[in-house]
This record gives structure tokens, sequence and C-alpha cells, in this order.
């Protein structure tokens, strides 16, 4: 093998590892920090929604939570899935959390929700949650028209979740 080819090979195989370190680096879906949030992931559930001519359920987004054990706060998102339709394009999509003391004292530390029409998330929505349960409340409209609240074919609710 010449030297000039030797030298070739190199510089592809580095520049081919430089390329893969930065891939690697890259936040994932699953990063807090991709959704505005601190912590670590505690769950991720599905949010179903139904086909309103046939009846049939199928999922597009998922509810992120993160709890940070140093500031004691979690922070949600609900977030739509990569490659599936709608993807990308504005609908519908509301989330809202509250902690366990919400009904005694509703202040922003224990409710946080945000609402609107959106490409990818909804989101980051954070409330105090240390010593106590969250919940979580969703709804997904799987079009890109104007609408209400009617509109939302997809919900889920989570109670007393992330007791930290």
């Amino acid at each position: 093998m010449s030297n000039s080819t030797f030298k070739r090979i190199l510089t592809m195989l580095t520049a081919t590892m430089t390329v893969s370190a930065v891939a690697i680096a890259l936040p994932s879906a699953a990063n807090a920090g991709a959704y505005g949030c601190r912590g670590n992931l505690v769950g991720s559930w599905r949010v179903p929604l139904k086909d309103l001519l046939t009846g049939e359920t199928y999922y597009r987004s998922d509810i992120k939570l993160f709890y940070n054990p140093a500031s004691g706060w979690n922070c949600a998102a609900l977030v739509k899935r990569p490659g599936h339709a709608r993807y990308g394009e504005k609908t519908p999509l509301f989330i809202e959390m509250y902690n366990e003391r919400y009904a005694e004292d509703a202040v922003k530390n224990n409710y946080d929700m945000e609402q609107g029409r959106f490409k990818y998330y909804a989101g980051p929505v954070k409330v105090y949650g240390k010593n106590m349960c969250v919940s979580i409340h969703v709804m997904h409209g799987d079009h890109t028209g104007p609408g209400g609240e009617d509109d939302y074919n997809g919900r889920r609710s989570l109670t007393g979740v992330a007791c930290r």
C-alpha cells in the first residue's frame, strides 16, 4: 500500500469517527433539555387517539415526565412521535400538570398548563414535586384545520404519578 493511499484511508476513517462522535453527542428524544426540562426521565406514556370514522385506536404522541432531585421540580411535555402523520404540522395540543397541594393552594408552583397549536411538542409545564405526587392531563387533536375543544380525539390522564 502506498503512503498516499494510506493517508487517504486514514483521513476517511478520521472523518467517519468525527461524524459518529458528533451524532452520539446530540441530544436524544428522551433528553430533558430537548423540551426545556432538567432532570431525569421518570416515565413516558402513550396517548391514545381514536379515529372518528372507524373507532380504531392509534398513537402519535407521548407524555414525557422528568424529575430534578436537586431542585425538587417535575417537568413534562406532550411530544409528537417523529415519523408519524402530522409530525411537523401544527395541531392542537394541551397539557396540564399539578401537584397534590393544588387544591389547597393554587399558585404557580403547584399548577402549570400550556395549550395551542404545535409542530413537535407542547410544554414544558413545571410544578414543584418534592415529597408529593403529581397529576398530568393531556389532549391531542389530530387535525391541522381550525377547531375547538371538541376536536381533541386523544386524551390521557395520569393521577398520582412521580411520587418523590
